[in-house]
């Protein structure tokens, strides 16, 4: 009998053991195998829940609160959380979930003394809606996956406001995660972290705590964001951007992949670094691929397409140590600060820059060491010059394709040593000009490729070596013909 006594009270001390902590007045419900937690404006307890397939509901007006220690912690699997309400921690995270397949639904308020969100050991597939009245606050990350685990696929929507005071807004240091952002979100340190496979959309404001962007006049404003900090950063993956990115350090920072900055989208870099291959970069390029699985190696191939506006020291720039082939295609806005739009690495591989639509480049363009090409193709219109600066195509051997021109486009064609100058004509009657060097092959349209000795000749005396001096007044002349036509063109319409 006594015996028999011990085992049922083993019994009830480990049933009463393995029942969930929960504030008082939460009331409990469902079933066995769906259980659910409903807390009204009148709670103020903490829940510690493992049991799997629990729905949690924090109704508007209740309060999860303490001043120290975890209100929330979820370590069940396929677990869901909505709240309407407050939940709050003094000095620890608000909400930490351990279980897999946790999704937390929030158009209330999260605030973390340290952290927001923290997720861990096994919580792969997170998933999170900041509704548009939701706000997440933390001292530190507000949203952190970490990295002990390399939690993967968390998948992150935000129409609401999710803020870090010090840290990131969103770390998520596994795999295949994903951000859509149309909201803001707002850090102290990189606003997002990621790493292999990442996906972005961004239709709000990604910034550091401090700055901001003016869409009527185009500019931004740093009243006080902390120096040398990211925008982006991410390994591997592929962002879109329709809205604002904002970095004091590089606008997006990545190692492989693709980057497609559309009309409306905006990235930009407010730094100053003193030596321009070592950040203050729109975007900026870096050498080394490092994933959390797999072993470091050299960064892959890289797209990036630009239809809006991208601007830093360098609006594009790569790690000094860089040589990973990258694709431009740009019919946007490029502006370098510091005189260079683009800057490649020294020893960077096989590139192509492609201009067409509205491109408009502030700054000079320096390709690396590769085979590279500069494709002019689909231009509809320009601000007079294809850029501000010079093409350099570096070392390699290096093409211009002008696909759209002829040679009967060119009005005037200079060279000086290495530099060569070139102005067009188009059907519009716009004039649009460029300065090249280092390139050996040209080609126009149907005209076919010419070397740069033999595009030469088109414009000199063939019995003159070397161009004579009065070529640019031959050019000059060619100019005057062309516009003179164009007058006679709109006087015979009229």
């Amino acid at each position: 009998m006594k015996n028999t006594q011990k085992l049922v009270l083993a019994s009830i001390l480990a049933a009463l053991y393995n029942v969930p902590a929960m504030a008082a007045t939460c009331i409990p419900g469902g079933t066995s195998d769906s259980p659910t937690l409903i807390c009204t404006p009148t709670d103020s307890g903490s829940i510690n829940d493992n049991r799997d397939n629990l729905s949690v509901t924090v109704e508007s007006g209740a309060q999860i609160v303490r001043a120290t220690g975890r209100p929330v912690q979820l370590e069940g699997s396929n677990q869901t959380l909505n709240n309407q309400g407050l939940i709050e921690s003094g000095d620890d995270d608000a909400i930490r979930g351990k279980g897999v397949n946790l999704t937390i639904d929030n158009s209330g308020t999260i605030r973390g003394g340290d952290r927001g969100i923290r997720l861990q050991d096994d919580a792969d597939n997170f998933t999170l809606i900041n509704r548009e009245t939701g706000k997440i606050f933390a001292e530190n990350q507000a949203v952190r996956l970490d990295n002990d685990a390399e939690l993967e696929n968390a998948h992150i929507t935000n129409y609401g406001l999710i803020q870090s005071t010090d840290g990131r807004a969103i770390q998520s240091r596994g795999p295949g995660g994903t951000v859509i952002n149309y909201g803001t979100l707002l850090g102290g340190e990189e606003v997002i972290e990621a790493r292999e496979n990442f996906t972005l959309e961004n239709h709000g404001t990604i910034a550091l705590n401090g700055l901001s962007w003016d869409a009527g006049t185009q500019t931004w404003m740093n009243t006080g964001a902390t120096d040398d900090e990211d925008g982006v950063q991410f390994a591997s993956g592929e962002a879109n951007n329709y809205g604002v990115i904002l970095g004091s350090d590089d606008g997006i920072d990545i190692d492989e992949g693709k980057v497609h900055n559309h009309a409306s989208g905006v990235i930009v870099s407010t730094g100053s670094a003193s030596n321009p291959l070592e950040g203050g970069n729109g975007i900026d390029v870096d050498s080394l691929y490092e994933p959390t699985q797999g072993e470091v190696r050299t960064a892959g191939p890289l797209t990036i397409v630009n239809e809006g506006y991208i601007e830093g020291v360098h609006a594009i720039g790569t790690d000094v140590a860089s040589t990973s082939e990258i694709t431009i295609e740009n019919s946007g806005t490029l502006v370098g600060r510091s005189g260079t739009a683009i800057q490649f690495a020294p020893n960077q591989g096989n590139s192509s820059l492609q201009l067409s639509g509205n491109s408009e480049i502030i700054g000079d363009v320096i390709f690396g060491a590769g085979d590279d090409k500069l494709i002019v193709d689909g231009l509809t219109s320009t601000s007079g010059m294809l850029s501000t600066g010079i093409f350099d195509g570096g070392l390699g051997e290096n093409s211009v394709f002008f696909n759209d021109f002829s040679l009967s486009n060119i009005l005037s064609f200079d060279i000086t040593d290495t530099l060569i100058y070139m102005s067009f004509g188009i059907a519009s009657d716009e004039l649009f000009s460029g300065k090249f060097t280092n390139f050996s092959s040209w080609t126009f349209g149907t005209d076919g490729s010419f070397s740069t000795e033999a595009l030469a000749r088109q414009f000199m005396n063939p019995s003159a070596v070397p161009l004579p001096a009065a070529l640019p007044l031959f050019a000059f002349g060619l100019f005057g013909l062309w516009a003179g036509r164009a007058r006679l063109l709109k006087y015979s319409s009229t």
